[in-house]
């Protein structure tokens, strides 16, 4: 072979590489459904009046949500009581409710409600409830679907910036 092909050939190689470099440079900061866990927006509503506050669509502070929303502790069952006697008397501020899109890829294309969380004032204690729709396979309990969490205050300023 002679040099215009291995020239050829080259620079072909060089602008694919600079396609497909373009398109992944595009893709950095999108987040796919599998990173967002299937969540779709937030809605604030004031617990005093239940007047809606704040839509929160945005990705990235979708993202952050569900990041700081994966409570993992080993021994849950064992400090729900004591949470829940905790918060006997305090005042519920805000309610954070989460929707996510529906599994089905055909027919009802409506959000679904998700969870909703609770903050109460003066307490780093919320109270986190699933939604009974969320649960498509079997009916469950209600008192079965409600957790009590103690929150770090670095999570709690997380949930309050939310509000703002």
């Amino acid at each position: 072979m002679n040099k215009k092909i291995y020239i050829k050939i080259g620079i072909l190689l060089v602008f694919g590489l600079c396609i497909c470099a373009g398109c992944s440079a595009q893709q950095g900061g999108k987040y796919t459904l599998e990173d967002l866990d299937n969540l779709a927006e937030i809605k604030i509503y004031s617990a005093e009046n239940n007047e809606l506050i704040k839509t929160i669509s945005d990705e990235e502070q979708l993202y952050q949500f569900n990041q700081c929303s994966l409570f993992y502790d080993s021994d849950i069952e064992e400090h729900q009581d004591e949470l829940e006697k905790d918060l006997e008397g305090a005042k519920e501020q805000y309610y954070l409710i989460s929707y996510k899109y529906p599994v089905a890829r055909f027919g009802e294309k409506e959000l679904e409600e998700n969870t909703t969380i609770t903050l109460y004032e003066d307490t780093n204690i919320i109270k986190m409830a699933v939604s009974e729709e969320s649960i498509k396979a079997f009916s469950i309990p209600e008192e079965f679907l409600i957790f009590y969490y103690e929150l770090s205050e670095e999570e709690m300023n997380f949930y309050c910036s939310l509000v703002e």
